[in-house]
């Protein structure tokens, strides 16, 4: 209607239900065709150039349609309603024609309702559409003019055909099963609206004066178009009598109202046309004339077709699996921490204090370790271990190849020689069989990574390290509250270190932390951690501190001590961690039981005599039985608005392992295999359970889809 009366006219639309409604308009060049989602205006910074008004009828629409996703539904009919209102005002665009609905009486009387009559929604739908009318209302003004237009069911043909509405499924039932369906006795009362009624309704609101439709309300329909769905049924009945009408008891929509439409008659002078009756004919002739073969399809009815679409994945077209973006990980901060922090700056002593201390003490009680020594990172950790434990240039230190750069990186700044022993392909973790056979007279230690927060074979190892003498420098950065066999991870070797990084089971932003049982040690490390200096700075200058003494350089130490501003993070984060691992941990078991149908998805195993930190949750994909690669997996989850990571790509198939060292991916072939499959989803405390659900949805979206 609005190309006929020669408006130039710019169509945004999601495209559900495909180009075909709008195919007929593709020629014209006065209509332009924009493919977009109205939750992603961000997407489109010039879709309202040059625009003078705006008919908004993108949501999500049908009570029952709505109730399928409710998140989904306040999103687009009030958060994304909101949002194109306050930018089109902002951008001068003066007319904004809202396409609300009747639906908002819900349960009305049988007296004919008002516009300002009490409102009393029993659907989502109405409930969105109701909030969405009132928050235009509030943006009124002598420059911006919003009308809403509270639409009856709709009947009747269009390019876009539905048989989900009263009228035209009576027909098309009556017509193709020779049944007309009549549910809880049929005497609940609609409205009716031939869908080119509503439209002219639209185009009478955009060229009516601003003074008489600013912040108006009007209801749409004509009041004789007011019926109890029984005597819907005997009026289809009447052109169609071969069909059968039945009673069916029950009816989950628990709408009835009769609407006046005396408002919008007296104010612009518009009537609807179309009787029922007209829609009636209209739609059999539609149908009698071949147009349409199949009014069963899901194509035209909206549940369905949502439903369909929920379970695609959002790369085929489908609706993304959550309706914001979940982050891979974000940490959990609560108040507590901010006071303690505030606490720190307000004090005067910011660096490396007593705040340290004491966050050293409380961690090696939780650890049931006899000392803790704080450091800037868990990388700063496993340097200050090697150094400590006397690994220098010539010597040799085993590990992983399947963990972060640093584990490695700080054999080699000790001018040792990092020597990678491939993994378990069920517990990603070293393989403690092939540990032995990579001992030569250069080794000096082990390095065993537990990753995710699974503990690596511990007895095995300690009985290799007693055997050849070796020390054994756990990288703990994932297992903070891991346990082996009944004893917490950081008392069983001679160091083990912890990260505290933002996505950690606790973090400092940035920190780290050693545990180990010699004493003496633990001074040296501290020392080491602080430039070398026999004193820091706190026992320099803070007044506690008794006689000053000149301090001394007695090691080549390094700058990484932690501060009082991290510690304050620490000291309440810690006794949080309870809880941390008690979310994870359930989470954890929700995805197991998510993934355990899946052939295409395995996790790793975790053996019954250990305590897994459920740091991160990998999945790895049999990508063989799939048809797309892991990197476009990853690519999938984002487009589902999922954040996901990578734990890891083996070191030795990165540029600088395989220069230096010549290795190929064959060297290591569990983590070679790995390094191409592994996914990490989110997992940590400040998730919900709907968030772990809407990760399982994508996955298995995913799956199905790309299932060979």
């Amino acid at each position: 209607m609005l190309v006929e009366k020669k408006y130039r006219v710019r169509i945004f639309d999601r495209l559900y239900f495909g180009e075909t409604p709008v195919a007929h308009l593709a020629s014209d060049p006065n209509v332009q065709l924009i493919k977009g989602d109205i939750r992603r205006l961000e997407d489109f910074p010039h879709l309202l150039d040059d625009v003078d008004a705006i008919v908004h009828l993108a949501g999500l629409a049908n009570d029952p349609s709505c109730d399928l996703d409710p998140e989904m539904s306040f999103d687009v009919n009030i958060t994304a309603t909101r949002r194109l209102a306050i930018t089109a005002k902002q951008r001068g665009i003066e007319r904004f024609i809202f396409s609300s609905s009747c639906s908002v009486y819900g349960r009305g009387e049988v007296d004919l309702i008002t516009e300002d009559s009490d409102k009393k929604p029993v659907s989502v739908y109405a409930v969105t559409k109701l909030i969405a009318e009132r928050e235009l209302c509030e943006l009124a003004d002598e420059k911006f003019t919003p009308v809403m237009l509270r639409n009856a069911t709709l009947f009747g043909p269009s390019p876009r055909m539905r048989f989900d509405l009263a009228v035209n499924q009576i027909v098309a039932r009556a017509l193709k099963r020779r049944k007309i369906l009549v549910f809880e006795g049929g005497r609940q009362w609609r409205p009716f609206v031939h869908v080119e009624d509503a439209a002219r309704a639209c185009i009478v609101c955009l060229e009516a004066p601003a003074e008489k439709v600013r912040g108006e309300i009007f209801n749409v329909t004509n009041e004789e178009n007011n019926f109890q769905i029984v005597e819907l049924a005997r009026l289809a009945q009447k052109h169609f009598p071969e069909a059968v009408m039945e009673t069916v008891p029950g009816d989950e929509d628990k709408r009835s109202y009769r609407v006046s439409s005396a408002k919008i008659e007296k104010t612009l002078g518009f009537k609807a046309t179309y009787s029922v009756e007209d829609g009636i004919r209209q739609v059999r002739q539609l149908l009698d004339d071949g147009a349409i073969t199949d009014p069963e399809a899901d194509v035209y009815y909206n549940i369905r077709l949502i439903s369909k679409i929920r379970q695609m994945p959002a790369i085929a077209g489908g609706e993304s699996s959550s309706a914001r973006f979940l982050p891979f990980v974000s940490p959990s901060i609560g108040e507590e921490e901010e006071s303690e922090v505030l606490d720190t700056l307000r004090s005067g002593w910011i660096t490396t204090g007593p705040k340290v201390e004491r966050f050293e003490r409380r961690f090696a009680e939780y650890i049931g370790a006899e000392n803790a020594v704080a450091v800037s990172s868990c990388t700063a950790a496993l340097h200050l271990s090697l150094v400590a434990a006397g690994v220098g240039p010539g010597d040799e230190v085993i590990t992983s190849p399947l963990t972060w750069a640093s584990t490695a990186n700080v054999v080699i700044h000790q001018g040792a020689t990092p020597v990678f022993v491939d993994v378990d392909r069920d517990t990603l973790n070293i393989d403690p069989e092939l540990i032995e056979r990579a001992i030569t007279p250069k080794t000096k230690a082990i390095m065993p990574v537990h990753i995710a927060g699974l503990p690596c074979a511990m007895d095995v190892m300690r009985t290799i390290a007693e055997k050849h003498g070796l020390c054994v420098i756990e990288d703990a950065a994932h297992a903070l509250g891991a346990e082996y066999r009944r004893k917490k991870i950081g008392t069983i070797s001679e160091f083990t270190c912890f990260s505290f990084y933002p996505i950690k089971n606790i973090t400092t932003i940035e920190g780290g932390m050693i545990t180990l049982a010699d004493a003496e040690v633990a001074d040296k490390l501290r020392t080491l951690s602080n430039f070398g200096m026999s004193k820091d700075a706190w026992k320099r200058y803070s007044q506690d501190e008794g006689s000053f003494r000149t301090a001394e350089v007695i090691y080549p130490g390094y700058k990484y001590n932690m501060t009082d501003v991290q510690a304050s993070l620490g000291l309440h984060q810690i006794e949080k961690l309870p809880a941390f691992l008690s979310a994870r941990e359930k989470y954890a078991k929700i995805y197991d039981r998510a993934f355990a149908e899946l052939d295409e998805v395995t996790v790793p195993s975790v053996p019954a005599y250990v305590k897994h930190a459920r740091h991160l949750y990998i999945i790895i994909l049999d990508v063989d039985k799939l048809k797309l690669s892991r990197d476009e997996f990853i690519d999938a989850m984002k487009a589902e608005n999922i954040g996901t990571g990578v734990h890891f790509v083996s070191l030795h198939l990165h540029q600088y392992y395989r220069e230096r060292y010549g290795y190929r991916p064959q060297d290591f072939p569990n983590a070679d295999y790995l390094s191409r499959r592994v996914v990490s989803l989110p997992l940590y405390p400040k998730m919900t359970e709907k968030n772990v659900h809407d990760v399982i949805v994508a996955v298995k979206k995913i799956i199905a889809y790309a299932r060979k």
